[in-house]
């Protein structure tokens, strides 16, 4: 009986499933009981929420934003004018949301763990499949750890919490994964499945579409599946790879395009008064090089959604001199112009970039009775951690991407000579995971300066923690593998193990 119950347990099977659960468990506690965790509103929800049909049921200004989370929102029962337009697949979670949420209450009162639960399932599948892809190409000792690794990174409350909330984090997030995961899959096999396809393809399209500054992304995901393309030479597949990807590129085109003056004039607003004049020295003199008036130089530090200053946001002011004029070209030339400014924004982000938690961004019930603004402290070791102990300096991040695409070259060249087609673009897809986080860090400041920084650059915490877990699989299996003097396969020399035709 013990034999066979350690037989059991000792599958890389049971193993996966171990972890799946332990990491439903803490996702459960931190969402679902008592008190709940969430996001209070920055300011976002609102373009979000309001076409959809659901208001605050506070007219409190300071207990709608910034301090206390709230879980409970109103459902209209009545037609209203649609004010905005916003184009994101985040919406369609919200209306799954909302639907399931009038189905089995209909009190007209939207409870946002209803979201919680859509993402805590999609997410526990994400992981489960990512998990049990690489898993059973490890070694025991070697799953062990990268599973324990795994939740204690991905499973921390920094993360979590977004899925109480309706930012576009955490829809960025799953997808992301879940594209990763059907990737990987789709290259498990030496004769790709078509279906294998058509969910990448999905994937890929929810997460371009999930916020704006996904969009470019959509062209780096159109160039891996161009490599993909020669997988297979039927003409069935061609069709479905050239199409879909043709119409990822329409889609990040569209998302990109579909962003509207009151998004585009948040981002403007920030990246001049938060990025620009945020410590300069002569800001009279910077805002004469973005062809703006000097006098706008007073906006220093503010923020477009700040109740009192020195002109209103949406002002005819503002409309007709300060947004006209504060494209992102100009921005970019200025930084292009003034490199040193560049290098201190940069180091500025890498400060910021490890902090998963938004500092103005509290996680309790007004109820509960925290103070305002006060963060949860359950299963945030991950994030505690990684903010306190990292280098917080551009210098270190340049040294990590360097031996983290240092050890993939190495991969790739001996995949080259061995001409392992899907062995290169599996590990493409691993320099794709880099490859959005430097797009996330070079961005935030040129999209929205230091507003909300540790929110934009959510998605590069993502990556690098998967980086991170990428490195830390390879040590542990090279110690292993030198422990027991014989070669082991760890998760960058993964094989396929079968393969199926057609």
């Amino acid at each position: 009986m013990k034999k066979w119950l350690y037989s059991v347990l000792a599958r890389p099977g049971t193993i996966v499933v171990c972890f799946t659960v332990a990491l439903a468990l803490i996702v459960y506690t931190i969402l679902f009981v008592k008190p709940y965790i969430g996001m209070a509103d920055n300011g976002d929800y609102y373009r979000e929420i309001h076409n959809l049909g659901l208001y605050y049921l506070t007219d409190n200004f300071d207990d709608r934003h910034f301090g206390y989370f709230n879980r409970l929102f109103g459902i209209r029962q009545y037609p209203f004018e649609q004010t905005t337009q916003f184009v994101s697949s985040l919406s369609l979670v919200i209306r799954t949301a909302l639907s399931l949420d009038l189905w089995f209450t209909w009190d007209n009162v939207f409870d946002l763990r209803t979201m919680g639960a859509i993402y805590s399932v999609t997410y526990l599948v994400a992981f489960y499949l990512l998990l049990k892809l690489f898993g059973t190409q490890m070694s025991l000792p070697v799953l062990v750890g990268t599973g324990a690794l795994a939740v204690l990174i991905f499973g921390d409350v920094g993360y979590v919490a977004y899925f109480n909330s309706f930012y576009g984090e955490p829809a960025s997030y799953i997808l992301l994964f879940l594209t990763l995961g059907f990737g990987f899959r789709l290259l498990r096999e030496r004769v790709p499945a078509t279906s294998d396809f058509v969910l990448f393809f999905l994937c890929s399209a929810l997460f371009v579409a999930a916020k704006q500054q996904n969009a470019p992304i959509g062209i780096l995901l159109a160039v891996i599946n161009a490599r993909i393309f020669f997988l297979r030479k039927d003409m069935r597949w061609k069709i479905v790879v050239s199409g879909l990807t043709f119409l990822l590129l329409v889609i990040s085109v569209f998302v990109y395009a579909a962003i509207k003056d009151g998004i585009s004039h948040i981002n403007q607003y920030h990246t001049v008064t938060r990025g620009i004049l945020e410590s300069s020295t002569n800001p009279e003199r910077d805002m004469e090089e973005l062809g703006l008036d000097k006098k706008f130089s007073v906006l220093a530090g503010t923020t477009y959604y700040d109740k009192y200053s020195m002109e209103h946001s949406e002002s005819a002011l503002m409309n007709e001199q300060f947004y006209p004029n504060a494209g992102y070209g100009a921005v970019l030339k200025y930084y292009l112009l003034h490199m040193d400014r560049a290098v201190q924004k940069l180091d500025l982000a890498s400060k910021h970039a490890y902090s998963i938690r938004p500092l103005v961004i509290g996680n309790y019930e007004k109820t509960v009775n925290k103070d305002y603004g006060a963060k949860a402290d359950f299963f945030s070791v991950w994030s505690s951690f990684k903010e306190k102990f990292f280098p917080k300096s551009f210098r270190f991040l340049a040294i990590f991407y360097a031996i983290y695409y240092g050890f993939l070259t190495k991969f790739y060249v001996d995949y080259y000579r061995r001409n392992e087609t899907r062995g290169m673009i599996r590990l493409e897809l691993f320099a794709l995971v880099g490859l959005i986080g430097v797009l996330q860090l070079s961005v935030s400041f040129l999209g929205a300066g230091d507003a909300d920084l540790a929110k934009h650059l959510f998605l590069f915490n993502v990556t690098f923690d998967w980086m991170f877990i990428t490195m830390a699989v390879y040590v542990m299996n090279y110690v292993y593998v030198k422990a027991k003097t014989k070669v082991g396969a760890g998760v960058l020399s993964w094989k396929p193990k079968r393969s199926i035709s057609g």
